[in-house]
């Protein structure tokens, strides 16, 4: 528009009138359908729920949020609940959607902050509602709100989730080390629901679930979308039911299924022996409220055995409990040592943990084992471990989860789980998305493109119905015997006794060098005729 030949055609009052008017109607919200029905008393709870689930988000998560992002995502949540045949959500443009059914449509504009948005995303809700009427039942309006809160809680990062009540009271529940169900921890990675690490001994390790599996089919439904609530949801069941996971692997070409019994999951977190050459061994598998008591009760029974030198083992360990974690580190570190700091958007959100006394194995040789399934919890300690020069770590790169989730309760029963911060180790290293190298890389390795190549992937679900060969328990005689990861750990305490991570990690590569050089050495003696294998 030219204003300047406007001002000339039009006298000056009219012309900042109509751009006054243009202005309005480029920026207000959209209007509300005069025909949508009042909310019911079980939608207002709903809504009551939305309400205070954005409140906390706004003052609590650990980064100024994207309420639209969020919003938008909670819309897609909805029309998962309704329904896509009777509910269809399109994205118009940058916080502008469109909800239609049928004949009828609705836009809502979810941009900026403030109750205006809010009050769009509740109309939405009515919207939605009003279009599932027909075959309503009660407690599906509260369901829908669920759905939409989970998807929105989600959006902000893998590890942020609603907690309808049932799902609450059993998250309460597994931080005793004692609830109903698979035995895995899962989150969501690249929108997928993938395996951090089944739990040991639990239906879902004996099944033979790895991490970094992802769940691609709970009972043949697709996870495609899902939240972590809405997953953790379908796979929960009473004991002795199966429940069939289709599980998408590295090198498959297609989906292997499982079928995985549940059962109360009772963790015993730590298990622990005295292994040859006075070389005491822990395997920490989970991080509950029992776990650092346990942990000193295990370490004061490996001394009195006559330990002088300790293994502990925090693969396929998910993680838990970050205070428990805390308490687990101080057993090897000095008094007034920094274990782990975190840091939020608000200045009550940063907290130091330091140990509050000099640890029972404070100055004795420590070697930690990692992995990938080594997440969360595992990560503070082997990350006070190694930043503080108190023993060695060998096995693979960590799994990389660097944030911190607050349980906040809301209404109903129902609660959040939000990251409201970020941790980081001793010397400040922020570990999210990218995990902890040990001094010493051991065991199994990751799968390479190279490697995928040569596999046979058309075989790849024929192998789950061989039988899977289970780890040896603790007290099998030639436990250890074919574990790569331990038998360098084992070899280097046996020809060190020093507590000196330099002299640990000298020790370590020679006794690689050697096994490497033996295996090797095996391997030709092995081959049938030696030579006549030459073309």
């Amino acid at each position: 528009m030219d204003l300047k030949r406007l001002r000339q055609r039009w006298p000056a009052g009219l012309v900042f009138a109509v751009l006054f008017a243009l202005i309005l109607i480029s920026y207000a919200p959209a209007s509300t359908p005069d025909h949508l029905p009042a909310l019911t008393h079980e939608q207002t709870r709903a809504v009551r729920l939305l309400r205070e689930t954005v409140a906390q988000v706004e003052e609590n998560y650990v980064s100024l949020p994207n309420l639209a992002k969020a919003f938008g995502a909670g819309l897609k949540g909805l029309q998962r609940a309704v329904g896509k045949d009777r509910l269809e959500v399109i994205r118009k443009d940058a916080g502008r959607y469109s909800l239609r059914s049928g004949d009828e449509e609705m836009t809502v504009r979810l941009g900026g902050r403030g109750p205006e948005v809010l009050s769009a995303m509740e109309d939405a809700y009515r919207f939605a509602m009003s279009k599932a009427a027909a075959d309503r039942k009660e407690g599906a309006a509260l369901k829908a709100m669920y759905l939409s809160l989970g998807a929105m809680l989600n959006s902000l990062d893998p590890f942020s989730s609603f907690l309808p009540p049932e799902v609450l009271r059993e998250m309460q529940v597994e931080t005793t080390g004692r609830y109903g169900g698979l035995g895995i921890t899962i989150t969501a990675r690249d929108k997928k629901i993938t395996i951090v690490s089944p739990i040991e001994d639990t239906p879902a390790y004996e099944a033979g679930l790895k991490p970094s599996d992802v769940i691609a089919l709970v009972n043949g439904e697709s996870t495609e979308g899902w939240s972590l609530t809405e997953a953790v949801t379908k796979m929960r069941g009473p004991p002795g039911t199966a429940v069939r996971l289709g599980i998408s692997r590295e090198g498959w070409a297609a989906p292997g299924e499982f079928v995985v019994v549940r059962a109360i999951i009772q963790i015993r977190s730590v298990k622990s022996r005295v292994m040859k050459g006075d070389v005491g061994y822990i395997r920490l598998s989970v991080f509950h409220e029992r776990t650092s008591d346990e942990m000193g009760a295990a370490m004061r029974r490996l001394l009195d055995a006559g330990a002088r030198s300790l293994i502990l083992d925090l693969r396929n360990n998910p993680g838990g409990l970050l205070r428990q974690s805390v308490r687990v580190a101080e057993r090897f570190l000095p008094e007034k040592s920094m274990v782990v700091f975190t840091r939020g958007r608000h200045r009550s959100q940063t907290m130091y943990f330091r140990t509050h006394a000099t640890g029972i194995w404070a100055r004795k040789p420590l070697i930690v084992l990692v992995n990938k399934g080594s997440a969360s919890a595992s990560e503070i300690v082997a990350g006070a471990v190694k930043d503080l020069d108190r023993g060695l770590l060998i096995g693979r790169k960590t799994f990389g989860k660097g944030s911190v989730q607050t349980i906040i309760p809301i209404s109903g029963g129902s609660g959040i789980r939000m990251t409201t911060a970020k941790y980081y180790t001793p010397l400040g290293i922020g570990i999210h998305g990218k995990g902890i190298r040990p001094d010493i890389e051991a065991g199994p390795p990751p799968n390479s493109k190279k490697n995928q190549e040569k596999k046979d992937q058309a075989k790849a679900p024929k192998a789950l119905k061989e039988p899977r060969k289970l780890p040896k328990k603790l007290d099998d005689p030639t436990f250890g015997d074919d574990d790569i990861a331990l038998q360098v750990a084992l070899r280097t305490l046996k020809r060190t006794k020093s507590s000196v991570v330099e002299v640990l990690r000298l020790t370590a590569l020679q006794v690689q060098s050697r096994m490497a050089r033996l295996a090797k050495r095996n391997s030709h003696a092995q081959a049938p005729g030696g030579q006549s294998l030459r073309p």
